[in-house]
């Protein structure tokens, strides 16, 4: 870290010496000295009109970079192993890929409009053909003994995607990426000349339009810092999805290939996580919150950049709040036999790391509330103080069914806020709608755990009323889910494909109950997580449709 900075700093000095000499040549305004620019920008940093610019800029171009990759990256995997989806793709991409993309902007504003959308696309695609080439033939030129290797050990096609196509194909993408960051940048600059009033494009072009050269060295100061900032991000996330790469000494030379039939270290990382936080389950509230979303578009347009920073805002409260309540349960799960091997019982995440991964979680979560506006990031922290205190109540009250469903269901009225700056009554629905629907099941999930929880004396409906009791409050809780999604329904007028999708959430409630008797709980499983990720994703496919075909 110390060597790259002092690179850096010698770099810089180098730049500033030869800066000065040249201004000291041309003796013009247009070009001031290196010492009024930077008093400039250290005047500039200090005030907000400058880091909104700067923020608009950096969550167009980050958003842009992460959609080229989603898009390109699989794509040129998929070329590269598949000869048939390259005989008849490949011709398709080097016919266009010599096309300046730069010369689309017109087309994506008349496509995208003239807010951030246009702009998000235009660097995407440009990106997106670099990505995809540098990965496809990254993956064509594996050597075919790695693939009989795997092969002869009877590796099926997911593990031959993950531990050889995968690892194989990383190097060549971040490589593409990295040298995309500067034709990224250069991009946004070209894009925010146009039809925005927000971004250091515009902030340049309306200081050089005003004359103000020191302002527009600000800005391009605030450029340079934006590209620097993304290649070291990428070099990091290299480092550590590509760990083998950067392995030094004796372990170099001993360290396998990267297509050795071990997971690598970054899946590993994040499998690990996702079991602790259980992000499988994201499913259950995740849509609820997304046909928030849909519905507030009757209210207000929405924008990508807000639909990303919601779901992001959305996963890094879950991950805060999943990581406090592994933490602050730990004693328990280390008692009961269904939780003993979770990760943070077991020791393969320490607790250092857990409220490390906390502390950053929250700090995420804040981060995407900053950026969806004044009103989310004053409900932050109120929010995950409600995430945080469930965790605590099965020590005390058996209605922490409902503390959880309370505090799950904020997520609906978080995604309305986000949108449209504000609250209406009718959203409640949803939220109550998903706050009953997740005390209900969590109510089913308890039951399993009746005899751990009497003899260690925590608190919970099934505990406290007995099993067959709190099965029927579960029943009524999800009657009165049933009850709120037909409200919504009235309350939006919504259509008839909504009510299609409501009678088939119906059903799937019933047979929800069916599957679980009072001495009967080995299908739980199916009922906790396969029914319930059903119910979700018909909900929201529901409002979806119900809002794009009527």
């Amino acid at each position: 870290m110390l060597k790259s900075v002092l690179r850096y700093g010698c770099a810089v000095l180098v730049l500033l010496t030869a800066w000065e000499l040249l201004s000291l040549a041309l003796s013009s305004a247009i070009l001031p000295a290196p010492e009024e620019a930077v008093s400039a920008f250290a005047g500039a940093i200090k005030g907000p009109v400058f880091w909104a610019h700067f923020r608009a800029s950096a969550v167009r171009v980050l958003a842009a970079m992460t959609l080229a990759w989603i898009g390109a990256f699989p794509l040129g995997i998929l070329m590269g192993s598949r000869p048939r989806w390259d005989a008849w793709l490949a011709p398709l991409l080097f016919l266009t890929y010599p096309v300046p993309k730069i010369v689309l902007l017109p087309i994506m504003l008349l496509i995208f409009g003239l807010g951030d959308s246009s702009k998000i696309m235009l660097i995407a695609l440009i990106l997106g053909y670099q990505i995809l080439v540098a990965t496809r033939d990254g993956v064509l030129h594996i050597h075919p003994k790695y693939l009989d290797s795997v092969r002869s050990l009877g590796a099926n096609r997911r593990q031959i995607w993950f531990e050889v196509l995968l690892p194989a194909a990383l190097p060549h993408g971040f490589t593409a990426l990295r040298l995309g960051t500067g034709t990224a940048v250069a991009v946004l600059f070209f894009a925010e000349s146009f039809a925005t009033r927000e971004g250091l494009g515009y902030f340049i072009m309306d200081a050089w339009g005003r004359l103000t050269y020191d302002q527009m060295f600000t800005g391009i100061f605030g450029m340079s810092l934006l590209g620097v900032l993304l290649y070291e991000l990428i070099n990091h996330l290299e480092k550590w999805c590509c760990a083998w790469l950067f392995v030094t000494g004796p372990a170099q030379r001993a360290a396998p290939h990267p297509v050795a039939t071990e997971m690598p270290m970054w899946l590993q990382h994040l499998h690990t996580y996702g079991r602790l936080i259980k992000f499988s389950h994201t499913i259950f509230a995740l849509p609820f919150a997304l046909a928030a979303v849909v519905l507030a578009q009757r209210v207000q347009p929405l924008t990508w950049p807000t639909l990303g920073w919601i779901v992001l805002a959305l996963a890094a409260a879950r991950s805060a709040a999943m990581g406090f309540n592994r933490l602050v349960d730990a004693r328990f799960d280390s008692i009961n036999p269904r939780t003993a091997q979770r990760p943070s019982v077991t020791g393969t995440i320490s607790h250092g790391a857990i409220i490390a991964f906390i502390t950053f979680s929250s700090l995420m979560f804040g981060l995407s509330a900053a950026a969806l506006g004044t009103i989310c990031l004053l409900l932050a922290a109120p929010c995950l103080a409600v995430l945080f205190f469930y965790s605590y109540t099965k020590r005390f009250t058996s209605l922490s069914h409902l503390v959880l469903g309370f505090a799950i269901g904020l997520a609906p009225i978080g995604a309305w806020i986000a949108v449209t700056g504000g609250l209406e009554g009718r959203i409640l629905l949803l939220s109550l709608a998903l706050m009953t629907y997740i005390a209900g099941f969590d109510i089913l999930y308890a039951c399993q755990d009746v005899a751990f929880d009497r003899e260690i004396g925590l608190h919970s409906l099934p505990a406290r009323w007995g099993v067959p009791r709190a099965l029927a409050l579960s029943t009524l809780l999800h009657a009165a889910t049933f009850a709120l999604l037909f409200g919504l329904y009235l309350a939006f007028g919504l259509g008839t494909i909504y009510l299609a999708a409501l009678a088939a959430i119906g059903v799937l409630l019933i047979i929800e109950h069916q599957l679980v008797r009072p001495d009967h709980f080995e299908r739980i499983q199916i009922a906790f997580f396969h029914v319930n990720s059903a119910i979700s994703i018909i909900l929201l496919l529901g409002v979806w449709l119900d809002h794009h075909l009527y």
